[in-house]
C-alpha cells in the first residue's frame, strides 16, 4: 500500500515530464508502427494478390506470335516447367487530358468469369462487387492513373489504332486493383475492356497492315516446379531451348514485379524509419534531462524516504515505475493509433501505389520491435536512476544537492546594454547541464531535416534530379520518328522554334546478357553515360552495366559477358558502371557499333535526343509535334508525367516530419522549461525585486533556448553535410538509384537549422509565461 501511495504521488508531482514522456513515445510508437505495417503488409499484401491473379514465378511479355500453342508447348516441355498461364492483351500507346503517355499501355480483355482483380468503389476507399460486364466503351485502369494524368471517372482515354487517325476511344467506368502494373512507378498500364472491343481493335489493326499501331500480345506466365529456381536460370533455360525470345517484349521475375510495385513504400519506409531512430534518440535525451532534474528536485524527498527504511533499491524500482507506466502507455497508444492513421495513409497513397494498402497490423513484428525497444528504454532509465544511490539522508536533509552554484567565468560581466542577451548567458554558463537535451534534440532534428531537405533539392521543382538517374543519358527532348516519317522533317520543325545545341541518337531495344533478358540502352556517343566506375563503352566489343546488373550477374569491370540480340550473339568486356533506374536499375549500356554486330539496324528504334538553345519551348515543340504527326512520332521530355505526384508525395512527407519535429520542440521545451522555472523561482523573484520587467525575463528566458539550439543546429548541419549524402544514397538504392549526389544551395542548407532554432525560441517564450504568477514572495519562502 506504501509504495502504491509512493508512486501515486510521483506520478502526481511529476504529471508533466511523464504525460511528456508518453507522448514523445506516442509519436516514436505511432510512426514505426506505420512503417512496419506498411512495409510488411504492403510486400505480403503484393505478393498474395500476384499469386491469386495468375502472376507466374516469371512472366514474359510477348507479342507477334504467329503459334500461341506451339511456344508454349515448347516452354512445357522443358523439365522445370510445371506449367503456363496466357493473358491476351494489345499493346498500344494512349493519350488522356493532353497528356500522352511514355510507354506502351495494354488494353486486357475481362469477363466476369475471372475472379483476377478487385474492383474498387467511388472514393477508392474500399472494394467493391465486379461488375457483370464491361460495357462496350468503357474501361477499368489502375487508380495510379490519377496522379499520372490527372484521369478521373467519366474521362476519356484514346488509343490510336492505325495512322491516319484511326483510333480508339473511351470512357473511364471505374478503377481497379493491378497488383502487377498498378503502381505509378511502372511505366506499363494495363486496362480492362470487353472482348467485343478487344476483338474489334484487333480487325481493325489487321485491316491497316503496315499502318496498323498497335500489336497484339499476351502475358505468359510461366510456372516453375521448385520456387527456389532462379529467374534467371529459368530465363536462360527458355532462351537457349525455346524460341520465346523472339517475340519477348519483356521478362520479369515475381520478386522483379514486387519490387517494381513497392518502389515509393520502401523507399518512404525507409526515410520514416530513420526518422524513428531520431525520434527514439532524441526521446531518450529528454527521458534522461527528466530523470537527472527529478532526483535534483526530490533530493530531499529522496533522503526522508531512505531515513523511513526505503532503500536506494526500492526508490529505483518505484521511480522505475512511474517512468515505466509513462512509456508503456505512450507506446501502447502509439500502436492503437496506428490503425487508423494506416487506413488514412492507404486512402491517401492509392493513387500513387496504384493498391489499397492493407490496415492490419503485424502484430508479432511490433510487438518484438517495441519490447526491444521498451527494454532498452527500462536499461537507460535504471542507468539513469543510479544517482538515487548516492543519496544520503544527512546531506539531502540539510540541502547540500539542492544548491546550484554559479561559475560565470573570468571574462564575463553584467552591464546595462543588451540586458536581456547577457542574462541569458549568464543562466546558461550557471546551469549547462539544464539545456544538455535541447542542444542533442536540435543536433538529431537539424540532422535528419537537413537529410529530407537533400533529398526534396536533388528532387528538385521539375523531378530533374530522378529523371536524370532514370535517364541512360542527359537530354532536353526526344523525337522518335514512326512509320515511314523521315527524321529530318520532324528536326525542321524542333528548329522552327529554337536551336539545337546538341545532339544524339539513343535504341532501347530488348537483349539477353548471359541468357537473361534485359533492356539495353544503345547509344551513337556512349561518352554520354553516366558512368560512376571504370569507362564508358567506347570500343565495339564493351559494354556497361548497372550496379544491380553486375550484382545480379555477379560480373565486375574488366570481365566478359555474352549478350545475344535478334540478330545473333557476341562476348563483350565490361568497361565501366553507369547508372539509369529504368526497371529498376535491369539494363546495360552500348555503343551503336557493338549492338549492331548482335541485333539488326532499323530507322524506327532510334530516338533523337535533341538539347535546345532555349528549353522553355519543349511543351510547344511536344504538341506541335503531337498535332501535327500525330501516331508518327514519339516525342518525350526530361520528365515524367508521375513525376508530379511523387514530388507532392516527398512535400507532403517533409511537411509531416516539419510537424512531428514542431511537436517535439514543444513538447521538450515545455518540460525543460518548467522545470528550469521551478528550479528558478528564487532567482526570478530577485530579478523582479531590482526592476527586471516580465517580458524582458520571458525574452531572456527564450534566448536561452534559442542559443542551445543554434549551437546545436550548427553541429547538425554539419554533420549532415558530411554523412547524408551516404545514407540517402542508401535509400535510393531500394528504387534502383545508385547515383544520389546532393548539391543543395546555401539556402537549403541553412532553413532546417534555421527552422528549429525559430522553434525553440517561440516554444520556450511561451513556455515562460508562467513567469506572470511569479512574485517577489518567494524571497520570503524558507
Amino acid at each position: 500500500m506504501v509504495n502504491k501511495i509512493i508512486c501515486m504521488a510521483g506520478m502526481k508531482r511529476h504529471k508533466g515530464s511523464l504525460f511528456g514522456i508518453a507522448v514523445l513515445l506516442f509519436l516514436a510508437a505511432l510512426s514505426l508502427t506505420c512503417v512496419l505495417t506498411v512495409y510488411l503488409g504492403d510486400r505480403n499484401y503484393i505478393r498474395q494478390e500476384m499469386e491469386r491473379a495468375g502472376f507466374g514465378n516469371l512472366t514474359a511479355w510477348v507479342s507477334g506470335v504467329p503459334d500461341m500453342d506451339a511456344l508454349i508447348d515448347s516452354i512445357q516441355s522443358q523439365e522445370e516447367i510445371e506449367r503456363t498461364e496466357v493473358q491476351n492483351l494489345i499493346f498500344s500507346e494512349y493519350e488522356a487530358n493532353g497528356m500522352e503517355s511514355d510507354s506502351e499501355g495494354q488494353l486486357i480483355p475481362w469477363n466476369s468469369r475471372e475472379g483476377t482483380y478487385h474492383f474498387f468503389q467511388d472514393g477508392l476507399s474500399g472494394y467493391e462487387e465486379p461488375p457483370e460486364a464491361i460495357a462496350a466503351g468503357t474501361v477499368y485502369a489502375s487508380p495510379s492513373m490519377v496522379s499520372v494524368m490527372g484521369l478521373e471517372i467519366g474521362d476519356t482515354i484514346t488509343f490510336p489504332v492505325a495512322r491516319g487517325g484511326v483510333s480508339r476511344q473511351f470512357t473511364v467506368a471505374g478503377y481497379y486493383e493491378d497488383p502487377f502494373m498498378g503502381s505509378s512507378m511502372i511505366g506499363m498500364k494495363g486496362f480492362l475492356i470487353s472482348a467485343e472491343d478487344y476483338e474489334a481493335i484487333l480487325q481493325t489493326a489487321r485491316e491497316a497492315g503496315m499502318d496498323s499501331l498497335v500489336r497484339g500480345g499476351a502475358m505468359i506466365h510461366i510456372f516453375t516446379d521448385d520456387v527456389s529456381n532462379s529467374a534467371s536460370g529459368i530465363s536462360r533455360l527458355l532462351n537457349e531451348n525455346t524460341p520465346i525470345s523472339q517475340y519477348t517484349e519483356f521478362i520479369h521475375s515475381k520478386e522483379a514485379i514486387l519490387g517494381f510495385m513497392s518502389i515509393l513504400q520502401n523507399a518512404f519506409c525507409a526515410l520514416l524509419a530513420v526518422f524513428v531512430l531520431i525520434l527514439l534518440a532524441a526521446a531518450m535525451a529528454v527521458l534522461g534531462h527528466s530523470i537527472t532534474g527529478m532526483v535534483e528536485q526530490e533530493y530531499k524527498n529522496l533522503g526522508v524516504l531512505k531515513t523511513t527504511g526505503f532503500t536506494g533499491n526500492q526508490l529505483i524500482l518505484l521511480t522505475l515505475v512511474q517512468y515505466g507506466l509513462s512509456m508503456g502507455a505512450g507506446i501502447l497508444l502509439g500502436m492503437l493509433a496506428a490503425f487508423p492513421a494506416v487506413r488514412m495513409v492507404g486512402r491517401m497513397t492509392v493513387t500513387t501505389t496504384g493498391i489499397l494498402l492493407p490496415d492490419d497490423l503485424p502484430v508479432l513484428p511490433c510487438l518484438g520491435a517495441f519490447t526491444v525497444i521498451l527494454l532498452i528504454l527500462v536499461g537507460f532509465t535504471v542507468l539513469k536512476l543510479r544517482n538515487i544511490l548516492l543519496v544520503t539522508p544527512m546531506a539531502a536533509i540539510q540541502g547540500e544537492a539542492s544548491e546550484v552554484k554559479w561559475n560565470p567565468g573570468r571574462k564575463f560581466q553584467m552591464r546595462a546594454e543588451a540586458l536581456p542577451l547577457r542574462l541569458a548567458v549568464r543562466q546558461l554558463l550557471s546551469g549547462k547541464k539544464r539545456y544538455a537535451s535541447a542542444f542533442l534534440i536540435a543536433v538529431l532534428l537539424v540532422f535528419f531535416a537537413s537529410l529530407a531537405g537533400k533529398m526534396n533539392a536533388w528532387l528538385g521543382p521539375e523531378g530533374k534530379g530522378m529523371m536524370d538517374a532514370f535517364n541512360p543519358a542527359d537530354l532536353d527532348i526526344g523525337v522518335q520518328a514512326l512509320g515511314e516519317l523521315e527524321a529530318g522533317e520532324l528536326e525542321e520543325t524542333v528548329r522552327s522554334y529554337t536551336d539545337i545545341t546538341d545532339e544524339y541518337l539513343l535504341a532501347m531495344p530488348s537483349v539477353s546478357v548471359n541468357g537473361s533478358n534485359y533492356t539495353a540502352n544503345v547509344i551513337t556517343e556512349p561518352e554520354r553515360f553516366h558512368i560512376s566506375k571504370g569507362e564508358t563503352s567506347r570500343g565495339a566489343d564493351e559494354v556497361v552495366l548497372t550496379e544491380t546488373i553486375s550484382s545480379d550477374l555477379g560480373v565486375s569491370i574488366g570481365e566478359k559477358v555474352t549478350i545475344r540480340g535478334d540478330m545473333g550473339s557476341g562476348e563483350f568486356t565490361v568497361s565501366g558502371i553507369y547508372h539509369c533506374a529504368n526497371d529498376m536499375g535491369a539494363n546495360i549500356g552500348m555503343n551503336r557499333e557493338g549492338y549492331l554486330t548482335i541485333g539488326k539496324d532499323d530507322p524506327q528504334i532510334w530516338c533523337r535526343h535533341y538539347f535546345l538553345a532555349d528549353t522553355s519551348t519543349k511543351a510547344v515543340i511536344t504538341e506541335r509535334l503531337e498535332e501535327t504527326y500525330g501516331g508518327d512520332v514519339h516525342v518525350h521530355e526530361n520528365t515524367w508525367p508521375v513525376l508530379l505526384g511523387i514530388i507532392s508525395a516527398m512535400h507532403g512527407l517533409i511537411a509531416f516530419m516539419y510537424g512531428m519535429i514542431a511537436v517535439f520542440i514543444l513538447i521538450v521545451t515545455a518540460m525543460t522549461g518548467s522545470r528550469i522555472l521551478t528550479a528558478e523561482q528564487k532567482d526570478l523573484g530577485i530579478y523582479k525585486a531590482i526592476g527586471c520587467s516580465t517580458r524582458m525575463l520571458r525574452i531572456s528566458f527564450s534566448l536561452r533556448f534559442g542559443i542551445v539550439a543554434a549551437i546545436g543546429a550548427a553541429v547538425g548541419t554539419i554533420l549532415a553535410a558530411m554523412i547524408t549524402d551516404p545514407m540517402v544514397s542508401a535509400v535510393m538504392r531500394l528504387a534502383g538509384i545508385s547515383n544520389f549526389t546532393s548539391q543543395p544551395t546555401i539556402t537549403n542548407m541553412v532553413i532546417p537549422g534555421l527552422t528549429v532554432t525559430l522553434l525553440f525560441l517561440g516554444f520556450s517564450y511561451l513556455s515562460a509565461g508562467r513567469m506572470k504568477r511569479s512574485d517577489m514572495t518567494i524571497l520570503t519562502a524558507d
